[in-house]
């Protein structure tokens, strides 16, 4: 597994300082600008700046790279920044505090990078009119010099080990062998569960109150190894549409090209690519995008469709349908024969549905506007329940959720989730299927939300998900028990596929 620094050391190391460097990291504080004033989405700024040619596929990648960094370091970028400067940082322009962020996240972790081309393209931003002025130069001047001279007396003695816990993390997979933090990281900085709580939530930029949450449900050493998790860059992993190309096939397409593949043992349609730098370009680069022969879906995601087990000329409905991923899935695993109900609250969503239809060549998915909770439709077969969540279970792919997510959020997500499913009773034919999925790791939202819907709706019972994983995968993840009893929680620490909880509810005849 690649650290974030292994991930892009090198990769994107900005040559030349001045003029060069200026663009990417200008649109970068941009982004972050619109995450912290906006309430954008971390991934949807991103796609939306990175639009065009302006700038080199090598300069867009060292964008995202800024980005993602510091939204997964900023609580222990600003502590530092608290030390240096004499304003309160929430007194400080937008523009200029997230300037900061990005120069001391690059001279933190991009040692590649020369510190005077950190410091160079920094204060020429810090003139720029859009973010302030010659005094701001001189002040953003003036904070980063002073941060390299004193960086020792003001990171403290435990910040090396800090500077190199995802190296140290990732080295021990298995943690069951007792070694690295295991059982003595509370000790190492006072045995109390307070300074644990806030030395992992300053070490891993991470809420408190979830640190907090995590050490309760998980325990200290899951804890750990689910932060080191949320701190690594994604996998990115290639659904094939095996109505357009078999899997084995395409492996070798792309082998060819020079992309090597791994196939998942989980989901046996989905490629995950192993070194991120052999894809050069955008996704739609790859070979066969355009052919409709892959789409982008985590293992995790596309196991939920397995789960759904939809055969050719079933009737489905997705109630959260947008963006889409789990419906186009499950219409391709259909053969093109049935009919799959896409239903979303937003529009502008479903387009992107109505886009990679045409571009799967899917000629049986039929896209709803509508609301979840209350929509009425003719009753199916199957219906899927992908719910809004927490997304406690994706933070390395929405590193903003760390940011923005409250433990308030959850109450209102669990009224949501229970509004859907109550809405998608009704919409169940008789000894037909209800799914629920979430890509959250809270109890509340997952097996909570089991055992309510259980005792709430008698006519359905929880459905065994063991033929559903295939050959010894339901061992070797370890969720034989869980599975038999009808769902199963994925934890990127200890399945290397995104935090995803899933449920199978089968409707009794005669109900």
């Amino acid at each position: 597994m690649a650290t974030v620094l292994n991930e892009f050391k090198n990769y994107y190391h900005d040559q030349n300082a001045g003029k060069k460097g200026t663009a990417a990291r200008k649109l970068a504080v941009n982004v972050l600008v619109k995450v912290e004033q906006e309430g954008a989405f971390a991934n949807l700024a991103l796609a939306n700046a990175l639009k065009g040619d302006a700038l080199s596929q090598r300069d867009k990648a060292f964008v995202m790279a800024l980005v993602l960094g510091v939204l997964r370091n900023q609580k222990g970028l600003d502590s530092k920044l608290a030390l240096l400067s004499k304003e309160p940082l929430i007194k400080l322009r937008p523009a200029v505090r997230n300037l900061l962020r990005v120069a001391i996240y690059q001279l933190d972790h991009m040692q590649d990078i020369p510190e005077s081309a950190v410091v160079d393209t920094a204060v020429e931003l810090g003139r720029a009119k859009s973010i302030g002025h010659v005094g701001i130069s001189r002040y953003v001047n003036g904070i980063l010099r002073t941060y390299l001279r004193e960086r020792p007396a003001l990171t403290g003695p435990g910040d090396e080990e800090s500077a190199n816990h995802d190296e140290k993390m990732l080295q021990y997979e298995n943690f069951d062998s007792g070694e690295h933090f295991s059982g003595n990281y509370s000790s190492q900085i006072g045995g109390n569960q307070g300074n644990l709580v806030e030395s992992l939530s300053q070490r891993y930029s991470m809420p408190s109150w979830l640190v907090s949450r995590w050490l309760e449900r998980f325990g200290e050493k899951e804890t750990l190894a689910l932060l080191a998790a949320c701190q690594n860059p994604p996998k990115l992993t290639l659904r094939v549409n095996e109505t357009a190309c078999e899997t084995a096939a395409f492996a070798q397409i792309l082998s060819d090209k020079g992309i090597k593949v791994k196939r998942s043992t989980l989901v046996p349609c989905c490629l995950t690519i192993v070194d991120r730098r052999t894809v050069r370009g955008p996704i739609e680069k790859i070979p066969g995008y355009s052919d409709g022969i892959f789409s982008v879906q985590d293992e995790a995601a596309a196991f939920v469709s397995q789960i759904m087990d939809v055969k050719p000329g079933d009737q489905v409905i997705d109630l959260c349908a947008a963006p889409g991923g789990k419906t186009l899935n499950m219409a391709e695993m259909m053969d093109n024969k049935g009919k799959v109900v896409a239903v979303d609250i937003n529009e502008n969503r479903l387009n992107l549905i109505k886009t990679n239809r045409e571009r799967l060549s899917l000629t049986n998915i039929q896209i709803v506007q509508g609301d979840g909770t209350t929509i009425d439709l003719p009753a199916a077969d199957k219906v899927l329940v992908d719910a809004p969540c927490s997304g406690t279970g994706v933070i390395n792919k929405r590193a903003d959720i760390r940011l923005k997510r409250t433990k308030a959020d959850i109450v209102k997500l669990t009224t949501l989730q229970k509004a859907l499913l109550t809405n998608a009773v009704k919409l169940v034919k008789e000894d037909g299927v209800l799914v629920y999925s979430t890509c959250s790791l809270e109890q509340e939202e997952n097996e909570d939300i089991f055992s309510w819907f259980l005792s709430s709706f008698k006519d359905f019972k929880a459905d065994d998900l063991s033929p559903f994983f295939p050959n010894e995968t339901l061992v070797e993840f370890g969720l034989t028990d869980s599975a038999k009893h009808g769902y199963a929680l994925f934890l990127p620490s200890k399945h290397d596929v995104s935090g995803f909880f899933v449920a199978r509810f089968k409707r009794k005849k005669n109900s």
